[in-house]
């Protein structure tokens, strides 16, 4: 069990904390996850900036990692909270080079998402402890969306803390909650016939890889949502951001909740209802979409 819970503004001009609405979110549906909470943030990087995050899993390394980042591409803010570094660089190289140096580092660091736009944060334990590393509640842009996760799978660490992120692929997300049935099979067939580089041990990071793989064939972002739907097994819910666009796919048992409030100022996402009522501070009228159903939003 797992909690998904957030906020998306439809507009820049909202004149709200978006930081502080998905630390209310999140800590309000803090029991379905408390071992640790990670929160995607869209940027809109007016500076053309690349926003790295790095796993760091071994003690010390934090430094060596700003060092290698401002040597690859000149390092303009940096935050080393001690097991996840998040870093803005003024980069233009191949993203690829980029991920390879980072992981390149040694057992421990890796490379756990890079983007234009979307930034990822994430530290162990509750969204009290994102806070207190990376102050979300500051956060003022348009979309805050995060998982408390329930480690059922793999490892309780940085690497395999939520939003998880296509290896080497900018600007992809996903947060997931569920349990994905025939991950060790897809597993071997997307690492050894297609050709992607798993970062984790975690079932969620076969979303990541479908993905990657359908919009790689020439897939929309919303057609590769759908293929999801069909070649993933288990019972599942996820979020994923790519670009301007986010998603909210539901598989066709439809098991795991997830609410939606939208109004016109925003669309507000939950594992339950009352999160959003936190989240928002007001009661608002909520929906819930159906099995096997794939909603996007896209930032204007």
């Amino acid at each position: 069990m797992c909690g998904i819970g957030g906020i998306v503004f439809k507009s820049r001009l909202h004149g709200k904390k978006t930081g502080d609405i998905a630390y209310r979110i999140l800590n309000s549906i803090y029991r379905r996850g408390p071992n640790s909470t990670g929160v995607a943030l869209w940027q809109d990087n007016d500076e053309d900036l690349t926003y790295v995050g790095v796993n760091v899993e071994k003690a010390g390394m934090g430094p060596k990692v700003i060092e290698l980042l401002d040597e690859l591409g000149r390092v303009k803010s940096a935050n080393d909270s001690d097991g996840y570094i998040r870093a803005a660089i003024s980069y233009k190289g191949k993203d690829d080079a980029l991920v390879d140096a980072i992981d390149g580092l040694g057992n421990g660091v890796t490379c756990a998402s890079i983007g234009s736009h979307i930034e990822v944060l994430k530290y162990l334990g509750g969204v009290v402890n994102l806070e207190t590393k990376f102050k979300l509640s500051a956060y003022e842009g348009r979309v805050a969306i995060g998982l408390t996760r329930f480690a059922t799978e793999s490892a309780i660490d940085f690497t395999h803390a939520q939003p998880l992120s296509a290896r080497g692929t900018r600007d992809l997300v996903v947060m997931h909650n569920g349990h994905i049935t025939n991950y060790h099979r897809l597993r071997w067939l997307y690492q050894n016939k297609k050709g992607y580089r798993f970062t984790t041990k975690n079932d969620s990071e076969i979303l990541c890889a479908v993905l990657w793989h359908e919009m790689s064939q020439g897939a929309s972002f919303k057609e590769a949502l759908n293929s999801t739907i069909d070649i993933v097994d288990g019972c599942f819910t996820y979020v994923a951001i790519h670009g301007n666009e986010v998603a909210l796919v539901k598989d066709r048992y439809a098991a795991k909740p997830m609410v939606v409030a939208e109004t016109d100022d925003f669309i507000a996402i939950a594992s339950d209802a009352w999160a959003i009522c936190e989240g928002v501070q007001r009661e608002v009228n909520v929906f819930e979409p159906g099995a096997g159903t794939v909603t996007t939003w896209r930032l204007q």
